[in-house]
């Protein structure tokens, strides 16, 4: 997975994302897996070939990359991946946060692997679109997860959310490795103790995100 990040951000270039705007019901928060928050699956929107029909994809990023090998083994070929003067550079930052940081809780789930949470911050600098999280307030949708290690964004309002870019959920997820800092800690990525973080910030305009662990 952490190899192919190049190839995954030129895919995801070619996304469109659907507003995920369900709002969750009793029985979803009970069943969450972070307690007192209803959880919806992100939909992509995306071309099998190029200009060719589209399909849905329901899911995190790299979840959108894994059923593309299934629809088209050729896509690699077909969309010019495999040429690097063709993937965007996706570790551009965004050169204005568009969101206030009201506060952040370090001391709440489980440790994610550092490495696996940093590539999953590669694929979301590459999404194109404006995200939109249905009314809550706790609802939330995972943008991504691999090797167990989850972000989360989740709509406080009692309104449908959209933010500008995909850019600042993963702008704030750098921001909980920056403030709540990482520790060593058993994670499943290399099967050993190695480099973890977790944590969660609150945004003025009533949105979070959450880095834990996760099973995926």
């Amino acid at each position: 997975m952490f190899s192919s990040v190049t190839t995954t951000g030129a895919i995801l270039a070619m996304l469109q994302v659907l507003p995920a705007v369900a709002a969750p019901t009793v029985a979803n928060r009970d069943a969450s897996p972070i307690p007192g928050y209803g959880i919806e699956e992100l939909i992509w929107e995306v071309e099998t070939t190029p200009g060719g029909p589209t399909v849905n994809i329901t899911g995190t990023v790299e979840n959108v990359y894994e059923e593309l090998e299934k629809i088209n083994p050729t896509f690699v070929s077909d969309f010019r991946l495999d040429d690097p003067d063709n993937s965007p550079s996706l570790a551009a930052p965004v050169k204005s946060r568009g969101y206030t940081i009201q506060s952040f809780n370090c001391n709440v789930y489980d440790y994610a692997s550092l490495k696996a949470i940093q590539a999953g911050l590669v694929y979301l600098n590459g999404v194109p679109g404006k995200p939109s999280n249905g009314p809550g307030p706790g609802n939330c949708g995972r943008v991504s997860c691999s090797y167990n290690s989850a972000i989360y964004w989740c709509n406080d309002n009692t309104f449908t959310k959209t933010i500008d870019t995909f850019g600042y959920i993963s702008g704030a997820a750098q921001s909980i490795i920056n403030h709540c800092g990482t520790e060593s800690h058993f994670t499943p990525v290399g099967g050993a103790s190695e480099l973890a973080t977790k944590g969660k910030v609150f945004m003025t305009d009533k949105w979070n995100v959450i880095i834990r662990y996760d099973k995926c």
